[in-house]
């Protein structure tokens, strides 16, 4: 029992596990909240205005909250402690300016930006909506500026609080009172909770300035990795559009809730990447570290993708109900991803500022993906959309692989096991063919 305690204080106590494992359990609560959602009886059209709210609020914040907190981590160790304090309650400043501005957009033209995304020209609740964006935007700061401060004791402590008060609220919100409206006041509540978590922070570490100074050259900074993130944003958002503008609204949960990468993965590994770049720019592009935290995770989710492709057809219908027995196989399609997810040379090209080709590979992976979107929708519906997306991400890391290795000298074998991997992408597409033709 000592044994097994000292390994788990160990791990608590790497900064790249906690963030990680921030990212994870905040997953899984989505997960968690999507099935307590869909079983407490809400009417599939109000759960399709959820969703669609949740996909216009993510359109609308995700490309440049994501950019500046990227651009965050690659600046972040290259300041002092003083100037990292004021950095980040720069940052927070920036980042509640431009929730006002986008949230105050929402509010006050709603006519106009909701059809941008959707076939509707109003959603219920717009207001409330709007407060919830300007809210959402800064949180993000939390969890990142525990990792870059190595507070692993309290990004664990802050992932259980927020997490599983969102978790509980909604429970409750679903056993007494479960309306569309009820839901929405529960996110304000939770998003103002972390709010105020965050404003205690910054004052209690430092101060809540703004550096006009500082904040110029961060913006400039951040820019091409805010562009980076609108072309990846994009990608998500193109799925998405289509199906709002070709489905009924009812509909769009059961491609929301198939239409997503092996629970952890993405988190896992987008997580990996972003905690790495610190650590490439602070130990070199030849730390091992790179190589060692990929295979290990190589080594746990392609079994477990390749286990979930055959439990998915049983598992959906059971947890969700047998409305969503397509969201399944729209899932499995999804879990391919892995094979190009499991692939980072985007951290070597981050790492290194090497923000122009990051950029074009992601102009090509949208042309791939709108072009074969559009197409194979015509052919197979959903599931040609979900194929364009596999395909798209793989297109952009052919890309960057090839850059790497001839323009920075940094081959494949750099940050992942070449054998396992193939042999693990045979499998992984062998066990898709079966489920796909067979389940």
């Amino acid at each position: 029992m000592s044994r097994a305690g000292n390994f788990i204080r160990a791990k608590f106590a790497d900064p790249v596990y906690t963030f990680q494992y921030y990212q994870v359990f905040r997953y899984l609560v989505s997960i968690l909240v999507s099935v307590i959602m869909v079983r407490s009886g809400l009417q599939k059209t109000d759960l399709g205005y959820y969703e669609m709210w949740i996909f216009i609020v993510a359109s609308l914040t995700f490309f440049w909250s994501a950019g500046i907190k990227n651009a965050l981590l690659s600046y972040y160790p290259k300041s002092d402690q003083k100037l990292g304090n004021e950095l980040i309650s720069t940052i927070f400043w920036i980042l509640f300016g431009l929730g006002l501005l986008f949230g105050g957009i929402l509010y006050f033209f709603p006519h106009f930006i909701i059809p941008l995304f959707i076939k509707q020209d109003i959603l219920p609740f717009t207001h409330w909506i709007a407060i919830y964006l300007v809210l959402s935007v800064p949180i993000l700061l939390v969890e990142n500026v525990l990792y870059l401060n190595r507070l692993s004791g309290q990004l664990v402590n802050y992932t259980h609080w927020s997490q599983g008060s969102f978790l509980l609220l909604f429970l409750m919100v679903a056993v007494f009172d479960p309306a569309l409206i009820s839901y929405i006041y529960t996110l304000l509540i939770i998003a103002f909770s972390r709010f105020l978590y965050l404003i205690w922070w910054l004052y209690r570490n430092g101060s809540l300035v703004y550096n006009s100074k500082q904040a110029k050259v961060f913006l400039v900074f951040s820019i091409p990795l805010i562009f980076n993130m609108l072309l990846g944003s994009i990608m998500d958002f193109i799925d998405g559009w289509f199906v709002v503008r070709y489905y009924e609204a009812a509909y769009f949960p059961v491609f929301r809730y198939g239409a997503r990468e092996l629970p952890f993965s993405t988190l896992l590994f987008s997580s990996l990447s972003a905690a790495m770049i610190p650590v490439l720019i602070k130990d070199g592009l030849d730390s091992a570290d790179v190589r060692k935290r990929v295979n290990r995770l190589m080594h746990v989710l392609f079994p477990v993708s390749i286990v979930g492709m055959l439990v998915s057809p049983i598992l959906f219908p059971w947890v969700y109900s047998s409305a969503f027995r397509e969201s399944a196989f729209i899932f499995n399609i999804y879990l391919l991803i892995l094979s190009s997810r499991v692939l980072m040379p985007q951290t070597y090209n981050f790492a290194l500022h090497q923000h122009k080709i990051i950029i074009w590979s992601g102009i090509v992976e949208i042309i791939v993906n709108i072009g074969l979107s559009y197409w194979w929708m015509k052919l197979w519906g959903v599931y040609g959309l979900a194929f364009a997306t596999v395909v798209a991400y793989f297109v952009q890391k052919v890309i960057l692989i090839c850059f790497n290795f001839w323009k920075n000298n940094i081959p494949v074998s750099r940050y992942i096991d070449i054998r396992y991997y193939l042999l693990y992408c045979v499998l992984l597409f062998v066990t898709f063919f079966i489920t796909f033709n067979y389940f």
